[in-house]
């Protein structure tokens, strides 16, 4: 028995020995696989009918988190999405591997300076940067993002500035074309990269050529003669071959498909990009056609909450009028032209526009007829960036469509850009339906001049709306902003004579207007 005691205490304090040693688990290798479809769509939810946020070519390497249901949860940008598992196929290896530098691909920087990332998306911080014109190797690619070394440099960059040397292009950033073009838009807008769901970032009028960098797809990488690039569609764009050099505003060899004539007294201007036109007033009738913002048609009449217009052809049609704005016509002579100030002091600015809420989160309903702010804000922010980009300011939307961006998102594209003015814009709303007006609010001394003239600019416009009130506000948006910013409340949603007055054509395009004209007073 003593024996047996003794053998079990000298156990005992074996295992205490050991249990006592750091020794710490094997980490699971990352799951990683391969792309094998043409095009793999990428959705926000595990399910066919859920939103397509973007694409895979074949041959892209993604990390997988889960399989369930025949959906594979995999990292996407800068967030997590979903795919079709049966489109992929899992790499097996029990851990992570770096190719040598035979097996690495390298590609040339074409961007003027770009960052290196900690991880494949813009909410990872800045661990250096890249010139013009460097040679790097790449590791691997994940979504539109490129795990790069540079001498002692490492880390993860945008693929859409990427140009492959082994002559295939990395990401959506294809061989240099040689190629230039010409715009055949009325506005034709040009995004941070090649899809819809990326944001808007400027845009460029009708008869501008532009040189053509890459190819991918529909869509065309383009610079124009100012130095301004990025993606547009392809199918507005008229392009030629032989290198030539870049001819800004050539005269056009085709009138542009969409332009009212100047005799109209109103035009139809779009708001969104991908408005079907139809035969009559009402989704029942059938598309005879689409619509980009920015593209103008004459004004015939109203009906309900459509629009009819006059086509290029002579034919009418009807837009729903909820995606667009009636204007007067400048020849108009109930719309005598007046001088405007001068916007000389917003170009090349670097311009955050802010549209409020979005996705599931509506914000503010109108009282009387169910005005929805998310809405509102997304219409406002376009029509504000169209006229900031025909001052020459380049112009980045926090969101382009309806999708929920959170606050903290919001924050980081405007550090990301280094933007130069910041404006969220969003309508309010009080118990007190009697509350009426136009707010402006700051948070910090960086503010209060970008908070006064935007103000000044609103009151000038004659918006309809009472204004001239600018105000302290403790918002996220900011105080978590380093770069100069404010918050525009653009009326009252619970007042009735506000939300009517919102809706209205006039007020829109005078509300844009006003602060331009605040912003190019803000920079002057």
């Amino acid at each position: 028995m003593r024996l047996n005691v003794k053998v079990l205490c000298f156990f005992l304090v074996i295992i205490l020995l050991i249990g006592s040693f750091p020794f710490k688990p094997t980490s699971a290798a990352t799951k990683t696989a391969t792309v094998n479809a043409t095009s793999l769509n990428v959705r926000t939810e595990p399910s066919s009918s859920s939103k397509q946020i973007g694409s895979l070519k074949k041959g892209s390497i993604v990390t997988v988190y889960k399989i369930e249901k025949g959906w594979a949860n995999i990292s996407f940008q800068d967030r997590k999405a979903w795919v079709s598992s049966a489109y992929i196929k899992e790499n097996h290896s029990t851990g992570s591997h770096i190719p040598s530098q035979k097996e690495a691909k390298t590609a040339k920087v074409t961007a003027t300076s770009l960052n290196v990332r900690s991880g494949a998306g813009t909410q990872y911080k800045t661990v250096g940067s890249l010139k013009n014109g460097a040679v790097v190797s790449v590791i691997k690619e994940e979504g539109n993002w490129s795990n790069i070394t540079y001498g002692s440099i490492k880390g993860w960059v945008s693929s859409a500035y990427l140009l492959n040397q082994t002559g295939k292009p990395s990401a959506n950033k294809p061989v240099k074309s040689g190629k230039w073009g010409t715009v055949t838009a009325t506005y034709l807008n040009f995004r941070s990269s090649g899809n819809l769901t990326s944001p808007i970032i400027g845009s460029i009028k009708y008869g501008t050529s532009v040189q053509i960098l890459s190819e991918s797809g529909s869509w065309l990488f383009i610079q124009t003669s100012d130095g301004k690039k990025g993606w547009v569609s392809r199918q507005y764009i008229t392009i030629q071959t032989g290198g030539s050099p870049i001819v800004t505003n050539p005269k056009p060899a085709t009138k542009p498909p969409v332009a009212p004539p100047s005799s109209v007294s109103k035009k139809v201007v779009v708001l969104s990009d991908g408005v079907n036109i139809r035969q009559g007033p009402s989704t029942a009738y059938l598309i005879v056609g689409n619509a980009d913002q920015g593209d103008e048609f004459a004004y015939l009449q109203s009906k309900n909450d459509w629009v009819q217009i006059k086509m290029p052809s002579g034919k009418s049609a009807w837009l729903a009028g909820w995606l667009v704005a009636v204007q007067q016509s400048p020849s108009s002579p109930n719309n005598p032209s007046v001088p405007k100030p001068s916007l000389e002091g917003l170009k090349g600015k670097r311009i955050v526009i802010d549209p409020g809420h979005g996705g599931n989160d509506p914000g503010a309903t109108g009282k009387s007829s169910g005005t929805q702010e998310a809405a509102m804000t997304l219409m406002s922010a376009r029509l504000l960036a169209t006229e900031l980009s025909d001052a020459g300011a380049k112009v980045i939307l926090t969101r382009s469509d309806n999708t929920y961006i959170s606050l903290n998102k919001r924050v980081e594209i405007s550090h990301y850009h280094f933007a130069d003015a910041f404006v969220s814009l969003h309508y309010n709303s009080a118990s007190d339906r009697t509350a009426t007006g136009l707010l402006t609010f700051y948070y910090g001394q960086k503010d209060l001049k970008l908070a006064n003239s935007v103000n000044t600019g609103l009151v000038g416009a004659k918006t309809g709306l009472k204004g001239g009130n600018v105000r302290y506000g403790n918002f996220h948006v900011l105080r978590e902003n380093k770069q100069p910013a404010v918050l525009v409340e653009l009326g009252f949603l619970s007042n009735p004579f506000d939300e009517s007055t919102i809706k209205s054509n006039s007020f829109q395009t005078k509300a844009a207007m006003g602060i331009t004209n605040g912003l190019a007073q803000y920079f002057k």
